[in-house]
């Protein structure tokens, strides 16, 4: 409840009521003072709530809505569906552990836990996937809308549900039952603030949903338009040079020739926030898999935890609300985890191929009249709205192929063993993924999705030929060292096909490497500090060329010479480096692909593996390569240096800074307060094995073995609701890092799903 007290008003007019009560205390020795002392604030309350009348009367709405939605204990729930009685015991980190007799019904009971927990977001998803989130949220969302519109998610679901084979099928028809029981026993309080009733959820909201997580690891529109502008723009070996994938860092023959005079600022997009993940498997006593899955951060978590158990099996990890799907986990016989593939599965293509259609789709917003939408495809492509080069284009995305949201990946949940694992993964499709398994003996790390046929040795701006069947997707099994490492890099063989698109250039994965390599014995504790790694060695060269360039008595010459070389909250070298990176970056890169905005106005280069190229010029010590005018190379760091220094340094903390924001604060700013979790210092950044920068991290980090979970990290709680005690009871851990603690289960809330009464 001391959240209600972060509202504005509650703030205000207790701080007020307060100072009255200590000021007429003050002055009870004269009766008349202290009765004018409490009229003056009486007056000054009724004044401020009759100034901000419009406000205060949303915030009693806020607060009716909370209240009627308050958590508690359900008791026994009737989901009309289930064949037997299931156990639902909430523990006291907020995790439901679900006993049922058999599969369909434990995944039922979690349909019913995870829309009770999460009910308004489950309903956010699909709302965005379909462009349908207007009609609650009002004009603010149109423009959302339109863009979801136009990518024809909805249509992409529709098709998928009709060709589900029969065991998804039931899996997504139990979840939504349980998810329906759950709407029907308790509205959302976001749902109530908004003064809607969530439809009934469907099978197709499921697939929605996927594919709504697809789009997010996989639409590469701005890469792939990126590279084929320099490919026009540019001469061959120039662009190689400077796109990802480039290997080996020797300069190309006349490069200093195709440096322009000038680059905008804004030409070199530094350091997107890719959706990705760590993951990798050692063995110790036992085999031991470590997962931490970096999305978007928000409040409620991206990720769910589950805990499941029916004969002969409990499954344990995280999944993706609106999806019955446990992403990294355990079932008691394998554990697995899943890191984004960063697949190449887009392809741009010349719009008019199979004719362009355009219709009209009228979007609804809530208090307005309904807008109009004009949607243009080629078959089942969606054009896009922006040409590329003055040709109109048409997006070729594996998203749109009904077998991309097969979710058959979810078989993994009943696989005893690597052999069977991979035999599931082999027959799915579905989201393209790094997934590494392994069981007391055997490990292995594929690629598993709806992968486009990309023969190794082709260019990327050429249109793929088919998909590649499961068993030609890469992998690597049982390797000799007894270590499987992803991060988002190239660590699978492409030697035949290529898979990958802007790769992440593997600083997390070699420092994941080097340490598990230089471990004897490897343990939970030792895995879950590396998950709190902070080494940023990414930044080592950049300090070097700095130290070398600076004069022996510059202070910041000896700032950097002792940094520790760690992303560290109390690091002022660290935030120095990071703006001399982004300083380099653009003053000597952007003049090379400065000509790709007479070919397209809106050019950004956008790739993340710009410091190979960055580094092999400044390397080079040639003036010629550098922006014109330069006439000393260590001048030029040095006055990148002093246009770094803005500002006197900073530790590290101060400037990232990571906080949490739920929907509704999009909304109503003024309840940031009470439904968010203010930004505080984080260690780490996005090149560092601990990923935390403002808006986005790890969303979940997990220790598991073959047998259970060990550990479970979430920025905040389990529950969506500010008044539980599990909103944000589990974001003091997450942003810690302090050694490995084992987690306590206290007794919490017990409860009874039955089927109907004479079933």
């Amino acid at each position: 409840m001391r959240r209600l007290l972060l509202l504005p008003t509650a703030r205000v007019v207790g701080a007020a009521g307060a100072a009255t009560v200590l000021l007429a205390g003050a002055v009870l020795a004269w009766p008349w003072m202290s009765a004018a002392v409490f009229a003056a604030g009486a007056a000054g309350i009724a004044g401020y709530v009759h100034r901000n009348c419009g406000r205060v009367a949303v915030e009693r709405r806020m607060l009716r809505a909370l209240k009627d939605s308050a958590p508690r204990c359900p008791g026994d729930v009737e989901v009309p569906t289930l064949t037997a009685p299931v156990r639902a015991e909430c523990g006291g980190d907020g995790v439901t552990r679900i006993t049922a007799q058999t599969y369909h019904d434990a995944v039922r009971a979690l349909g019913y836990t995870m829309a009770r927990d999460r009910g308004f977001q489950l309903d956010l998803v699909r709302r965005t996937g379909s462009g349908r989130l207007a009609e609650v949220w009002g004009r603010t969302a149109l423009p959302l809308d339109t863009v979801y519109r136009h990518l024809g998610l909805a249509a992409a679901a529709h098709a998928a549900t009709e060709k589900l084979a029969e065991p998804e099928r039931e899996l997504l028809t139990a979840f939504a039952d349980g998810v329906n029981a759950a709407f029907a026993h308790e509205t959302p309080f976001e749902c109530r603030f908004l003064s809607y009733q969530p439809q009934p959820w469907q099978v197709e909201d499921s697939v929605l949903t996927a594919l709504v997580l697809s789009h997010s690891l996989s639409w590469n529109e701005e890469a792939k338009r990126a590279e084929a502008v320099m490919r026009r723009a540019l001469p061959g070996p120039i662009a190689d040079f400077l796109l990802p994938g480039g290997g080996t860092p020797a300069l190309p023959a006349g490069l200093a020739r195709h440096r322009g005079e000038v680059g905008a600022f804004d030409l070199v997009a530094l350091d997107s926030a890719v959706a990705g993940s760590n993951c990798w498997v050692a063995t110790g006593d036992e085999p031991l898999l470590a997962c931490d899955l970096h999305l978007a951060l928000g409040l409620p978590n991206v990720l769910y935890e589950v805990d499941l158990a029916w004969p002969g099996t409990r499954l344990r990890g995280l999944a993706s609300p609106g999806l019955p799907v446990v992403l990294t986990g355990t079932n008691g016989r394998i554990a697995w985890g899943v890191t984004n593939l960063t697949a190449d599965v887009l392809d741009l293509v010349p719009a008019g191929q199979d004719g362009v259609h355009t219709r009209t789709e009228h979007v609804r917003i809530r208090g307005r009249r309904p807008a109009t939408v004009d949607i243009s495809t080629d078959g089942t492509m969606p054009v896009s709205q922006t040409p590329l080069c003055g040709e109109k284009i048409a997006v070729r995305w594996a998203g749109h192929d009904p077998r991309a949201a097969d979710l058959r990946f979810h078989r993994l949940a009943h696989a005893t063993n690597v052999d069977e694992a991979v035999a599931v993964l082999d027959d799915a499709h579905g989201v393209a993924l790094n997934v590494l398994v392994t069981d007391r003996e055997r490990m292995a790390h594929l690629a598993t999705g709806l992968l486009p046929r990309r023969p190794a040795g082709t260019s990327r701006t050429e249109p793929a030929d088919g998909h590649l069947t499961g068993p030609e997707r890469p992998r690597v099994v049982d390797p000799a060292d007894g270590i499987l490492v992803s991060a988002n890099d190239a660590a699978l063989p492409e030697d035949e096909f290529r898979i990958g698109l802007d790769l992440d250039p593997g600083h997390r994965a070699r420092r994941i490497r080097e340490v598990l390599s230089a471990t004897e014995r490897h343990d939970a504790a030792g895995m879950h500090a590396l998950q709190h790694d902070i080494a940023a060695d990414l930044y080592l060269p950049y300090r070097d060329l700095a130290v070398a360039a600076l004069r022996p008595t510059d202070p910041t010459r000896s700032l950097l010479k002792e940094w520790d070389g760690t992303a560290a909250t109390d690091s002022r070298a660290f935030g120095v480096l990071v703006r001399l990176r982004d300083v380099l970056a653009r003053r000597v890169l952007a003049p090379y692909v400065a000509v790709c905005r007479e070919h397209e106005p809106a050019f950004r280069f956008p790739f993340r593996d710009f410091d190979r190229p960055l580094l092999a010029i400044l390397n080079a010590r040639d003036c010629a390569l550098l922006p014109a005018g330069t006439t000393d190379v260590d001048g030029f760091v040095a006055d990148c240096v002093t246009a770094a220094l803005r500002e006197r340094p900073q530790k590290w903390g101060r400037l990232n800074r990571v906080g949490l924001k739920h929907p509704l604060a999009s909304l109503a700013p003024w309840a940031d307060a009470m439904l968010g979790i203010r930004p505080r210092p984080q260690a780490g950044m996005l090149h560092t094995v601990r990923t935390a920068v403002p808006g986005f991290g790890a969303a979940g980090r997990v220790v598991v073995t073959v047998d259970d979970l060990v550990t479970a990290e979430l920025p905040a709680g389990q529950s969506g609701h500010p008044l539980s005690p599990h909103y944000a009871d589990r974001h003091a851990r997450w942003a810690s890092l302090s050694p490995l603690r084992p987690r306590a289960r206290r007794a919490g809330c017990g409860h009874v799903l039955s089927p109907p009464a004479g079933r």
